[in-house]
Order: structure tokens, then C-alpha cells, then sequence
């Protein structure tokens, strides 16, 4: 009993850990001779392969033929093939007010016709283009090739009730624009009832139910009854819902479509950049993707009417083996029967003076410093790290599980620290005035990168309250434990009046602690030995249970926004505290706690700060960008990079002819400074601009050389323009006198783009237009290979052509219409 009250805190994490590992790895492919009804990962990656040879954004050359091959697989697979042409549309949204952009899509829809050709259809979507410098082969070409495995284990099948469509959107990347022309304009949109879509942030992990359309408590029953090891919880809709990010999806649900909406998110290394190859897939992923997918489909397709719009539900998969969901309010009941249980607990501990009513809110205090010094601990380290440099960020990504692994060990280490100091109390006033200091550098240490940091010394002052209010005389193991009972029920019912979907991470987790804790109350003193073994399995089944689950939780939550804040994980590893807390206060009994508590935290330092300062090497290469400017209006070259910091390669690159490179803004094409070095001038194609008045009409024209991929058009008036429109069209571009506007055209049109405003009152206008190009220009002198620590991105390795024009008008008179 002795050993097992030293290392049960040890042995329910570890075993906890590892079976959330468990649950975070991806199925074996399926292979090639897989039932053709099934999904094969293997049969899929032949598309992937042949999608992801190279990079095909919009209007670029190698799309073309990507979209044949999709033609080409459609059509073989018998299927009823559209190229739906059109324009879409990117809105200036808050971040960029004055900024759209535009594209000419060309859209390819298969239909697989059902039975009842009239009833609502299934729509099933995936983009086939992607952003310069990277193959996509997960983003999107996985979701393409799972779509064409879809549509051919479909077809293997019964005929389904209703049209199964397959929506393959071009022009995602630089702002949805396919989905837009699709949703907003297409008259096949209103034959569409429900939405699939796939995507991919990185190019492994476990494929996630991440997103869903309000009142989908309906939807979501039958994606539970019919998913195959499905990854989903409530709280990532809910937290997504409120998010900035965007997918095609996003243009669904804006048009009142219900539906679901799936991605894999790890390894990001490989997200929109030179790595994401077919090779470097990981084939489990795609099985995942398509499993779940493939039986949401059918199972939709085949259902004689769709899910009716219903009451949002909680939901959330257990350990990927199966999905519960349930209403809302069998979520107020969870908690109102954990808040019994606890009640109970408090009830039998301070009626048998187990418990003081000050050794309670001692505890409540000292969950508090838990959390708050858990939280500090990794806000200190993602910012020393430096992540939100965006070349720190690429290079502790390459280094992403010593980041995962060191952020959980820390957490455990801080904890287990926190709880013992609880346990064992300090003395005298000499250790929370060192507690104390510790905290405020701390704190203050937030500021040393990346300017002051209010949040991390926030956290450092309420560390040192909190420490006082907490330590001090040591509190028995069930001060301590309601203490950490009430503190997450509040949060939970806080949680579940605000996002009700985003109390499921809370309320499992508290029902199962509080059950402990009431039963360990109720028999704890029993003095028969068989008993009490039994009592302390319970306690550590539950507490394996609660790990595991949590652990899930939150190394799938870490992959997805880690770097942003790695304090993220803190979140889980406070969630999983009130079960594991008896167990911690047996291990804090013991001499050496202290020690090896400390050794975790060094541990998860170190790790820290490997990954801080590792190298990935050329397996886990950093990004590089370097390009050619040709300004034609000044007769200037130059060769630019928007790094923050030059590595080896951009040096050498921008150092042509021993010019040196610096840090400069060149407006209205670089607003905030890049690097920047002379070049030799070479001949490039000129974009024709003409600016002209009609009427009281401004009218601003430019015309795309052969092979330009994006058009851009940036104006600058004297006056606020009115009455916007794109090729005759009404678009929402604000304009205001003074600053730059901008409207970016991808694939433009070779007849070109015309841009016009109403402009009565005298003004100028400046206009710059600007052409991205794939490539160097002709003539180059020679571009030193990259090493292998390195890859391209962004806009690296392009020709960007820029021009410039002017126009003065007088005051427009209604006389001059007549």
C-alpha cells in the first residue's frame, strides 16, 4: 500500500498518457483490394499523387492540369460532370477594411445521381487549388482524392436516395472564392440540403468533426450513430464558431445550410509549405478523413429525409472509440449531480472534522495558484520561445513534439509542486516572500521578448496573492480537493450558460472527480483491507480515465493553437488536477517529493528549450523567401524579402553584385519595411494601366501580361470614391481620401479589369499595379540553391512587376450630362 500511495500519482499519468496516445493515432491505410464499398486510403493516394506533384494556385499554369485529371477521374467514374465558371468575391473584412480580392474560378461539379432526383442533395466539398510554393498534397489534395474515393465506394453501392454532389472549388486559398461564386451565385446551390467538407491544416494527425451550422443537434445524431472512430467535441464548434478562421464551409453556413465540416490538423510544418509532397502524408490521416466522411455521406445519402434543424447538443467522443451526445439540459444535470456529490463530500468531511471551513477556501486559494502558476509557467515559455516571431514560430514548429512533451512534463512538474507545497505548508514567511519574487520576475520575464506583457504580469501578481493567501500552514487532502471541486464547478456552470457546448471538457471531468471524492468519504475509514484496496483501484481507474480523456482533449486542442499560446495546455492539465489531487497529496507525504517534482519541472525546461533553439535540420526545414521586384515607373530593380531576419541563403540571394540589403517600406506595394537590395535591371513584360474620366465616372483599367497569376490594383485618392464597381459589377470596396486601397485579381482575365468610381468633386488619384509572376526573370544572374535546412514560401522564387499612374480632374458640373 505504501508503494502504491508513493507512485500511483506517477503510474495514473503515465498510463493515462499513453492510452491518450492511443486514441491520437490514425487507422492503417486500407489497401488497394479493400471491399469496394469501403474506404482506401492506398486506391486515394494515387489522386494525391497525381494532384500533388507541384503547386497549383489559381490561374497558374499547373492548376490546368490538375483540373483535367479531375475532369478526366470524374468522367471516368461515370458521374454527371459541370465546369462551372465564374467570379468570386472577398469582401474587405475588419482586418484589412480597404482590401478585396477577386478571382475568376472555374469550379468542377459531379453529380452522382439518387434515386429521388428532386430531394435535397448531399454536397460533398474540397478545394483543388493551393497557395504558391507548396504541392498541397494534404491541403487540399487529400480532401479531393478522399471526395473521388467517396464517390467510387458510393458507386459500388446501393443507389442512393437523393443526388450525391461533388463540389470541387477552385481559388480557396487566397479568399474562398470559389465557394463564394458557388453559394452567392450558382443556381445548383439550391438544390443543395446538407454540406460535407475536408480540409487539412498540416498533413497528419487524426482527421476532426471540428465544425458544424447552428441547430444541428439532429446532424449530429446521425454523424454519431453512423461515424467510424470519429474525433469531435461540442467545445471546439462552439470556440471555432467564434473564430476568424474561414473554410469553403464558412460560405454554407452563411447561406443557412447545415452540415459538418472535417480536417486534420498536425504537423502544420507541412501547412502551406514546400513539404506537404505525397510522400510526407501521413496515409493514416487520409484513411481517418475518409472513414468519417465516407459514413456521414452514405449515411445521409441513403436516409429517406434529411436531419430537420434541431436544439444544439453537447457532444464529444470518447477516446475516438464512439460519440456522445446529449441535450443541454442533461448537462445541468451532470453538473447538478456533481455539485450533489460535492455537496455531500463537504457535508461528511466538515461534520466529521475532516475539514475546516478555512481549510476549504485555503483550498479553493491554492487551486487557484495552481492554476494561475501552471498558466504563467508556459506564457513565460511560449514567450521566451519568441513564437510570435513568425521565423521563431516556423523553427520551434519543426521541433513541435520536444514542444509538446516539455510544455506536459513542466505542467506536471508545477503542479505536483504547487499541491505539495499545499500539503506540507511553509513554515515560515521566508518561503512565499521567494515564491513571491519568483513569480514577479517571472512575470516581468514576459516582457523581455516581444515588447511589455500585461497578461504575463497579470499572472505573476496573481501568483503572489494567491500564494499568500494560500500557503502557510499545510491543508488536509479534502480542503484541498473541494477547494478544487468548487472552483471547476463554478467554471462549469459559468461555461455552460455561456457556450454550453464547451462544458463537456469540464463537466465529465468534475462528475468523475466528485464521485471519488463522495466515495472516498462515505468509506474511506474503513479498516477492512479488501476495501480499501478496492477504494484506491477506483481512485486510480478514474483518475487513468480522466487523464486519458483529457489528454486527448488537449493534444489535439495543442496542435491546433499551441503555438499561439502554449498556456492552452494548462487548461487540460487543470481540468485533470481534482481527480489525480488524492493521489498527489499521498505522493507529497513522501521525503523526496520536493525532488522529484523539481526534476520535472527542469525536465520540462530543458525540453523547452530545445525546442526553442533546436534544429530541425532537412527534414524539418525553415521557411525562406526571396523575390525579384521590376519597378517599372522608377526603372529600378530590386531584389526583396520580408523575412524579419535574413538566413544564409536570402543574404547571399539579396546580395547581388555585393549590394547590401536593408530594411525599408516601399509603399503602396511593402507598407511596413522588408529587406530590400538593387539588382540589375532586366527586361520584363509591362501590365497595361490607363486611368480615365467619364462623365463623373473615375475609370482605372489595367490589362495582365501572359502567365501573370495575380493582378493587383492599388489606388490612392484625394477624395472618398463612390459607388464602386469591377467590370461593370456593384462590389463593397470602401475607399477613404488618403490612404490605399486595394483589390487583388487572381487569374485575371487577359481582356483585363476595369475599376470605376463615382467621382464628382475635383481630386488625384495615383494608382499602382502590381503582377505576381511565377519564376525569375529572364537573364537572372544564377540563384544559389537552397540548402536543405530550408524551403521556399509565400512568394519566394516570383517576378513581381510593379507600375505606377496618375490622375488630376476638376469638378464634375451637372451641366456636362447634357
Amino acid at each position: 500500500m505504501k508503494t502504491v500511495r508513493l507512485l500511483g500519482v506517477w503510474v495514473c499519468l503515465l498510463l493515462g498518457l499513453a492510452i491518450a496516445n492511443l486514441a491520437l493515432r490514425t487507422p492503417p491505410p486500407l489497401p488497394a483490394n479493400a471491399p469496394a464499398d469501403q474506404f482506401s486510403a492506398t486506391r486515394a493516394m494515387a489522386d494525391v499523387r497525381a494532384i500533388g506533384q507541384k503547386p497549383h494556385p489559381i490561374g497558374s499554369a499547373e492548376i490546368v492540369r490538375v483540373r483535367d485529371h479531375l475532369l478526366g477521374r470524374v468522367n471516368g467514374l461515370g458521374l454527371e460532370v459541370l465546369v462551372r465558371p465564374g467570379e468570386g468575391v472577398r469582401d474587405a473584412a475588419k482586418w484589412a477594411p480597404r482590401s478585396m480580392a477577386v478571382g475568376a474560378v472555374q469550379n468542377i461539379v459531379a453529380t452522382l445521381p439518387g434515386t429521388y432526383r428532386d430531394a435535397p442533395a448531399v454536397l460533398v466539398m474540397s478545394h483543388y487549388d493551393t497557395v504558391p510554393n507548396s504541392p498541397g498534397a494534404a491541403d487540399d489534395s487529400a480532401g479531393v482524392a478522399a471526395a473521388l474515393e467517396i464517390a467510387r465506394a458510393l458507386k459500388a453501392g446501393p443507389t442512393p436516395a437523393r443526388d450525391v454532389i461533388f463540389l470541387f472549388t477552385d481559388g480557396e486559398e487566397p479568399g474562398l472564392l470559389g465557394a463564394e461564386a458557388f453559394f452567392a451565385r450558382d443556381p445548383l446551390r439550391d438544390h443543395v440540403g446538407v454540406v460535407v467538407n475536408m480540409e487539412a491544416r498540416g498533413d497528419a494527425g487524426r482527421a476532426a468533426m471540428f465544425q458544424t451550422g447552428a441547430d444541428s443537434g439532429e446532424l449530429i445524431r446521425l454523424y454519431a450513430a453512423s461515424a467510424r472512430q470519429p474525433t469531435a467535441n461540442s467545445l471546439a464548434a462552439a470556440v471555432y464558431r467564434r473564430m476568424p478562421n474561414d473554410t469553403d464551409f464558412s460560405h454554407a453556413l452563411r447561406k443557412g445550410l447545415p452540415g459538418l465540416n472535417f480536417a486534420f490538423i498536425d504537423d502544420q510544418l507541412a501547412y502551406h509549405t514546400p513539404l506537404a509532397t505525397p510522400e510526407h502524408l501521413n496515409q493514416g490521416s487520409l484513411q481517418n478523413l475518409g472513414d468519417q466522411a465516407l459514413s456521414a455521406v452514405r449515411a445521409l445519402a441513403m436516409a429517406a429525409t434529411l436531419p430537420a434543424k434541431s436544439p444544439d447538443l453537447i457532444y464529444s467522443d470518447v477516446l475516438a472509440r464512439g460519440l456522445v451526445a446529449y441535450p443541454v439540459n442533461v448537462g445541468w444535470a451532470i453538473l447538478a449531480v456533481a455539485g450533489l456529490l460535492i455537496v455531500f463530500t463537504g457535508y461528511r468531511a466538515l461534520r466529521g472534522k475532516a475539514v475546516t471551513a478555512v481549510e476549504i477556501l485555503r483550498g479553493i486559494a491554492g487551486f487557484l495558484l495552481l492554476a494561475a502558476g501552471a498558466v504563467l509557467a508556459l506564457h513565460l515559455a511560449g514567450r521566451l520561445i519568441g513564437i510570435a516571431d513568425m521565423q521563431r514560430y516556423y523553427a520551434v514548429l519543426g521541433q513541435f513534439n520536444a514542444l509538446l512533451a516539455g510544455a506536459g512534463i513542466l505542467l506536471i512538474g508545477m503542479c505536483l509542486t504547487v499541491l505539495t507545497l499545499q500539503a506540507r505548508g511553509l513554515a515560515g514567511i521566508w518561503g512565499r516572500i521567494w515564491i513571491s519574487v519568483a513569480a514577479l520576475l517571472a512575470g516581468g520575464a514576459c516582457s523581455l521578448v516581444g515588447g511589455f506583457d500585461q497578461v504575463g504580469l497579470g499572472l505573476g501578481v496573481a501568483v503572489v496573492v494567491l500564494a499568500w493567501l494560500s500557503l502557510g500552514k499545510g491543508v488536509g487532502v479534502f480542503g484541498a480537493w473541494l477547494g478544487a471541486l468548487l472552483v471547476v464547478l463554478a467554471l462549469a456552470v459559468t461555461v455552460q450558460v455561456l457556450a454550453p457546448g464547451g462544458s463537456v471538457m469540464l463537466a465529465w471531468p468534475l462528475l468523475a472527480a466528485s464521485l471519488v471524492a463522495a466515495l472516498v468519504m462515505a468509506v474511506g475509514g474503513t479498516r477492512d483491507r479488501r476495501v480499501a484496496w478496492a477504494l484506491t483501484l477506483v481512485v486510480c481507474v478514474v483518475a487513468v480515465a480522466v487523464v486519458a480523456q483529457l489528454g486527448a482533449w488537449g493534444a489535439w486542442t495543442f496542435a491546433g493553437v499551441g503555438l499561439t499560446e502554449p498556456a492552452v495546455l494548462a487548461a487540460f492539465a487543470i481540468l485533470a488536477a481534482p481527480a489525480l489531487l488524492p493521489l498527489a497529496f499521498d505522493f507529497a507525504a513522501y521525503r523526496w517529493a520536493p525532488a522529484f517534482a523539481g526534476v520535472a519541472v527542469a525536465a520540462g525546461i530543458g525540453l523547452l528549450a530545445y525546442a526553442g533553439l533546436g534544429d530541425g535540420g532537412p527534414t524539418r526545414p525553415r521557411p525562406a523567401e526571396a523575390s525579384h521586384l521590376a519597378d517599372l515607373s522608377t526603372g529600378t530593380a530590386w531584389r526583396v524579402s520580408p523575412a524579419p531576419r535574413l538566413d544564409p541563403w536570402s543574404t547571399v540571394v539579396l546580395s547581388d553584385n555585393d549590394a547590401k540589403p536593408v530594411r525599408q517600406a516601399y509603399p503602396p506595394l511593402f507598407r511596413e519595411p522588408v529587406w530590400m537590395a538593387p539588382t540589375a535591371v532586366l527586361p520584363v513584360e509591362r501590365p497595361v494601366l490607363s486611368i480615365d474620366r467619364a462623365g463623373d465616372r473615375l475609370l482605372v483599367r489595367a490589362v495582365p501580361t501572359a502567365g501573370a497569376e495575380v493582378l493587383t490594383l492599388r489606388l490612392r485618392s484625394s477624395i472618398d470614391l463612390d459607388e464602386p464597381r469591377l467590370n461593370g459589377r456593384p462590389i463593397a470596396l470602401p475607399t477613404q481620401a488618403g490612404e490605399w486601397t486595394s483589390l487583388s485579381y487572381h487569374a485575371p482575365d487577359p481582356n483585363g479589369v476595369t475599376l470605376s468610381f463615382t467621382a464628382r468633386p475635383a481630386g488625384k488619384v495615383e494608382v499602382a499595379v502590381i503582377e505576381i509572376r511565377d519564376g525569375w526573370p529572364r537573364g537572372v544572374s544564377t540563384i544559389p540553391a537552397k540548402p536543405a535546412g530550408l524551403m521556399a514560401s509565400g512568394y519566394s522564387d516570383k517576378t513581381i512587376v510593379l507600375d505606377r499612374g496618375a490622375l488630376s480632374w476638376p469638378a464634375f458640373t451637372d451641366s456636362e450630362t447634357q
